[in-house]
């Protein structure tokens, strides 16, 4: 039996980072999208303002699209061999 360190280091790196990614900055990039968007629409910190700004508030809501996009595609990524089992359907190569 021969147990690799360097290569179950590695792996948990990997799965570190991923966390981090998805744990911490999609909250993060949710966040700046709400703040955009309230920007946007000139409310800021509970205060109404004369000032609408749209293209701060496209880019909130487009910070949004991206947001349940990575969602979508995460569970997606998980549930691909059922899908490819049930439906046929073959996500990410997951017939292969």
């Amino acid at each position: 039996m021969n147990i690799d360190i360097a290569e179950m280091g590695m792996a948990a790196l990997r799965v570190l980072a991923l966390g981090l990614v998805f744990g911490a900055g999609l909250p993060a990039l949710f966040a700046v999208g709400m703040r955009l968007q309230s920007a946007g629409t000139g409310e800021m910190d509970g205060e109404r303002s004369a000032f609408r700004r749209p293209a701060l508030l496209v880019s909130g809501y487009a910070i949004f699209a991206i947001v349940v996009l990575v969602a979508l595609a995460a569970v997606l990524w998980i549930t691909r061999l059922s899908i490819y089992h049930y439906f046929g359907i073959s996500l990410f190569g997951a017939g292969q």
